[in-house]
């Protein structure tokens, strides 16, 4: 099934759009929007990043 990204102008919007989607059983998701130069980027939930490995430490050549 496809998705699809809204975005509301204001919280009375928001508030609307949770609602109705409340009443038809529509599963959704909260995202945290952060604002940049370029625009929106859409930054994942801190549950989404324990998922997540940190990458290692690339090693050092011996004798350095």
């Amino acid at each position: 099934m496809e998705s699809i990204i809204v975005h509301p102008k204001n919280s009375m919007e928001l508030s609307a759009l949770k609602t109705v989607l409340k009443e038809m059983g529509i599963k959704f998701e909260k995202a945290h929007v952060k604002s940049s130069f370029n625009g929106q980027k859409v930054v994942k939930k801190a549950s989404d990043n324990n998922n997540i490995k940190p990458a290692s430490k690339p090693s050092k050549p011996k004798g350095q």
